[in-house]
């Protein structure tokens, strides 16, 4: 398998919205930050803010300090954007995005278009990752997915129920053109799943059923 290029290996860090989140919060900070700081501005456990800062260091996004002692314990870590990232403006991307999903609608079959998209989008993010086995396993990977993408999925407490999605990651822009932002979506786990070689395929997102709800079914792929 050829060895992904730098540039390569940052976009598909920043194919995860968290992490994008997370850089564009770091882009805007005047000084840097710390791991807590960072978990309360994008409302996640700090562990988890870790593990996304940790690939945004090794990638040449983020830079990694340590900050000057307080007290007892060990020293803590302050993380600020890279040079290079701060060339980058996030205002910019919501701008594009709104554009491209103007541009969707635009289309004959823009419902088809978007899953298309999306597809392609959630291939690319699990390429030359381990296939699922098994139904488990790709629930397993397409939760862990979409908790990356800041969907804040729950995970299903038994099998063949669907996954609930408490947050939209594009949330204003998705209740404008939902035919266009929830296809995306479901082409992104049609994509990712069919990439994983799993037995299971999105067939429907159902979106905003509450305002902080929305439900992805899952059901068995078909052969045909």
């Amino acid at each position: 398998m050829q060895a992904m290029t730098s540039l390569q290996r940052r976009h598909r860090v920043l194919a995860s919205i968290t992490r994008s989140r997370l850089l564009a919060v770091l882009r805007q900070s005047r000084r840097p930050m710390g791991v807590r700081e960072l978990a309360d501005a994008v409302d996640l456990h700090a562990n988890t803010v870790r593990e996304h800062l940790d690939q945004l260091v090794e990638v040449g996004l983020t830079a990694r300090e340590i900050a000057p002692p307080t007290g007892r314990g060990r020293p803590k870590l302050r993380y600020a954007a890279a040079p290079e990232a701060v060339d980058e403006d996030p205002q910019a991307y919501r701008t594009l995005a709104r554009v491209l999903a103007d541009e969707l609608a635009r289309l004959p079959d823009a419902a088809g278009a978007s899953v298309d998209a999306g597809e392609h989008w959630g291939e690319s993010i699990v390429t030359g990752t381990p296939p699922a086995a098994d139904a488990t396993g790709a629930v397993r990977r397409i939760v862990e997915l979409l908790d990356d993408a800041g969907f804040a999925p729950e995970t299903p407490t038994r099998p063949g129920e669907p996954i609930r999605l408490r947050h939209c990651p594009f949330g204003i822009l998705a209740r404008d053109r939902p035919d266009v932002v929830c296809g995306v979506h479901l082409g992104l786990m049609r994509g990712a799943l069919r990439e994983l070689g799993a037995p299971l395929d999105a067939v429907r997102l159902e979106p905003f059923v509450a305002p902080d709800l929305c439900i992805a079914h899952l059901g068995s792929r078909s052969d045909g």
